[in-house]
C-alpha cells in the first residue's frame, strides 16, 4: 500500500505543506488573530473551514492521480509526518518564516497547524468510508 507512487505522494505532501506556509506568510498577520482575545474563535473555526475545503480538494485530486484503494489515506499519513517534520524546523527558525507575525499570531498559527494536521489524518478516513 505504501509503496506504490510514494513519489506522488511525497509530491503531494510537500505542496500541500508549501501552499498552507506561504499562505500563511503572506497573509498570517491578516488571518491569525491573539487566541486570547474573544474574537479568536469565530476566526479560527473559519479558518479552519477553509482547511477542510482545500484539504477536500485536495485529495479529490490526489485520488484522481492515484486511483488505488488506500491513496488519500497514504496521503494523510505521509503527508502529516512530512508537514509536521518540516513544521517543527520552521516553528524553531520562525524569525526567519514568519518575521511579520507576533508571538500571539505565531500561537494562533500553531493552534492552527495542530488542528488542520489531525484534519489531515481524518478527511482521508471519511473519504475512504465514503467509497464502500
Amino acid at each position: 500500500m505504501f509503496s506504490e507512487k510514494l513519489g506522488l505522494t511525497l509530491l503531494f505532501s510537500i505542496l500541500v505543506w508549501l501552499g498552507a506556509t506561504l499562505f500563511f506568510v503572506f497573509f498570517g498577520s491578516v488571518v491569525l488573530f491573539d487566541p486570547f482575545q474573544q474574537n479568536f474563535l469565530p476566526t479560527f473555526l473559519l479558518l479552519e473551514l477553509a482547511t477542510v475545503v482545500a484539504l477536500y480538494i485536495v485529495f479529490v485530486i490526489f485520488r484522481k492521480l492515484d486511483p488505488s484503494p488506500y491513496a488519500v489515506v497514504k496521503l494523510g499519513v505521509v503527508g502529516s509526518a512530512v508537514g509536521l517534520i518540516i513544521d517543527a524546523f520552521v516553528l524553531w527558525n520562525r524569525d526567519v518564516f514568519f518575521p511579520g507575525l507576533s508571538n500571539e499570531q505565531l500561537l494562533a498559527f500553531t493552534i492552527w497547524m495542530a488542528f488542520a494536521y489531525g484534519l489531515y489524518l481524518l478527511i482521508p478516513l471519511f473519504m475512504r468510508k465514503g467509497n464502500k
